[in-house]
């Protein structure tokens, strides 16, 4: 018996892989790339049952499929909103203020860019449980609150990190905490968060690679642009996946590489 390294040179998903140049590579994706010609009909009189058929335009049509990886959260959602993402901007909101029950103390500073927040905690610990919220505007200029569960025995420089994005953050309201020792409660923002609003959708070029061994099958599609965009979960025994369509900019650019 002849044993056939590549076991006759069949691919499976196993060797597919998608990157793109702006992006990387995407993980637990499916790739479907199709391309045609379309029909022109020749009309060939009377007589005759059928036309003649030339082909005519080239088009290229892609759609990709994938579990949604927080990783690629700013491919997947964030490149068919906008090329340019806002990001956060570190700073201090508001100086550490004393922790007063039933107080509102305005905040009078707003984050460069639209900003993740942080509580922290300072000069005492926390003797009274309860909680701490921080109200302002989102980026589409809502009004939003979030609140920070402090509990009991909150060490002094303890940091609590929110998950909303604040564009202004206009006022901070104690409820019940205190403490005995003067804890006071500073307010900041954070760098690192991205913030799609709709703008131009970013351009990037797709690869899609079947790799095995020395040989591959890569097909390149330059100037691309995801079309759609979404999100969308049912139950947790399923994973979050999306699909998003792929457009492009000039079909005739499309290329096809066989090596090996």
């Amino acid at each position: 018996m002849t044993t056939v390294a590549d076991l006759g040179g069949e691919y499976t998903g196993f060797e597919g892989a998608l990157t793109t140049s702006t992006g990387g590579a995407l993980a637990d994706v499916q790739f479907d790339c199709k391309w045609g010609w379309g029909d022109v009909d020749i009309p060939m009189g009377s007589g005759r049952r059928a036309k003649k058929q030339l082909p005519g335009s080239f088009k290229v049509t892609t759609k990709i499929t994938k579990v949604f990886v927080h990783d690629e959260a700013d491919v997947l959602l964030g490149y068919a909103l906008n090329d340019t993402p806002i990001t956060g901007t570190a700073g201090s909101r508001l100086s550490a203020t004393t922790i007063t029950a039933a107080t509102v103390t305005p905040i009078t500073t707003d984050p460069a860019t639209p900003s993740r927040i942080t509580l922290t905690i300072s000069v005492a610990a926390i003797t009274t449980a309860g909680t701490i919220s921080v109200k302002g505007t989102d980026s589409n200029d809502n009004e939003i609150e979030e609140l920070f569960v402090i509990p009991d025995d909150t060490p002094s420089t303890t940091v609590f990190t929110g998950s909303k994005v604040f564009k202004t953050t206009d006022y901070l309201t104690v409820y019940e905490v205190a403490s005995t020792g003067g804890a006071k409660v500073a307010v900041d923002s954070l760098a690192g968060n991205a913030s799609y609003t709709v703008g131009n959708p970013k351009v990037f070029d797709l690869v899609g690679t079947l790799t095995k061994g020395a040989k591959s099958i890569t097909v390149t599609l330059p100037d691309c642009w995801f079309k759609t965009g979404g999100i969308t979960w049912t139950d947790k025994n399923k994973t979050v996946d999306v699909s998003i369509d792929v457009g492009m900019y000039d079909p005739e650019l499309f290329e096809a590489d066989v090596v090996g």
